[in-house]
């Protein structure tokens, strides 16, 4: 018998495991609280663990058609001048896309099993399933409920309670202007603050600010894309010709960093994937990598078994390890990206500098190529 499955939140990571249950056969319900597909976000790095999955799932072809392939990104100061490269092709490639392309794509086929405008108003579960009361007042009963609802996610707070999220000291600004195509990426560092430009094809580069500040800080300009460049008078090319295109009504998403630890990610038959059971910092780029290999740790787990809170219960040890690996390092790297001290920034690019090309590699190729426990991704190559 194949499993009911209510996934809550039509994103990454919920979109992906709808995905892989359907092909599994499983009956599957998303349910997303926006009243229908809108896009969303700004761009995003997918890498070669992020694509493994989408080449399982069937849609890689078609997500690298609808982005950017990237050869490389390049880190410098904020004169310009290099401190690492790091080339993606030695690793199997990346795409950058427009975070609303890469959620068209992973919406295809799911027209019936998503439902829109709709949120979850109560939770009751038994050893035999769950009970769910939408906000419509209505009530279904599921094998399992999955959380995929992001850093602020409903499902976490009605299961597992108020958990804390932990704020990483800076603020982020990202916003998508028309550039010529590229597939190089660069982020450059400076005093507290990072900017980086990123080609998502279609004539468009997504770009990104990471600055240090009090959360919750707001300016309060009426034009954000003016604080934008204020932010960013100190760096050199390219980025004074690129923010000539960031216009007054460019949309800029300005959000502050935060963090989720959960000591465990399952309760019974209720489970949390992606930023609701590990919200991570962006300095990897591997938010939603994590989203896309928790999407098919657990869509395995959960076909090959008849158990079902074994299977969850199984799901969030073979990720655990893995996660708090990838989220300690990114929250790491932020750290040292965001220095503001100029002794310490000029150890940083000195250390930079002389790290051997190979070390790089081998350490990228770690967080590239692992298997993201022991579920077959090794077979992927």
């Amino acid at each position: 018998m194949t499993p009911s499955v209510l996934i809550v939140g039509a994103g990454i990571g919920g979109l992906t495991l709808a995905q892989v249950l359907k092909r599994a056969g499983a009956e599957v319900q998303v349910i997303e609280k926006v009243a229908s597909w809108r896009p969303v976000g700004a761009g995003l790095i997918l890498s070669v663990n992020a694509l493994r999955v989408l080449d399982r799932v069937g849609l890689r072809e078609v997500t690298a058609q609808a982005g950017q392939t990237l050869a490389s990104v390049q880190l410098t100061d904020a004169r310009g001048r290099p401190l690492q490269t790091m080339s993606y092709q030695a690793y199997g490639g990346a795409v950058a896309l427009h975070r609303a392309a890469l959620q068209d794509v992973l919406g295809q086929g799911l027209g019936e099993q998503v439902r829109f405008g709709t949120t979850v108003q109560a939770l009751r579960q038994d050893h035999q399933g769950v009970d769910v009361t939408f906000s419509d007042g209505s009530r279904h009963r599921f094998d399992v409920v999955v959380g995929a609802d992001g850093l602020h996610s409903s499902v976490r707070g009605l299961v597992f309670g108020d958990v804390p999220k932990r704020y990483a000291g800076y603020t982020s600004w990202r916003f998508v202007v028309s550039a010529p195509a590229s597939r190089h990426a660069v982020e450059m560092w400076s005093r507290g603050c990072r900017l980086g430009f990123v080609p998502i094809g279609g004539g468009q580069t997504y770009g990104y600010i990471t600055a240090n500040a009090q959360e919750g800080q707001r300016e309060g300009t009426p034009d954000p894309s003016s604080e934008v460049r204020a932010r960013c008078a100190e760096f050199a090319d390219p980025a004074p010709e690129l923010l000539t295109r960031l216009k007054p009504d460019t949309p800029v998403i300005r959000t502050d960093i935060h963090e989720v630890r959960l000591p465990c990610w399952v309760h019974g038959r209720v489970a949390l994937l992606g930023d609701a059971a590990h919200a991570m910092t962006p300095n990897l780029g591997q938010g939603a990598a994590m989203s896309l290999e928790d999407a098919w740790v657990l869509g395995e787990q959960l076909t090959a078994s008849s158990d079902l809170p074994a299977a969850l219960a199984r799901y969030g040890r073979i990720r655990r390890r893995r996660v708090d690996r990838v989220q300690t390092a990114s929250r790491l790297l932020g750290q040292a990206g965001q220095l503001e001290a100029a002794g310490l920034r000029a150890l940083r690019a000195m250390a930079m500098r002389l790290t051997p090309p190979e070390l790089t590699r081998r350490s990228m190729g770690q967080l590239f190529q692992a298997d993201p426990g022991g579920t077959g991704f090794d077979d992927l190559g």
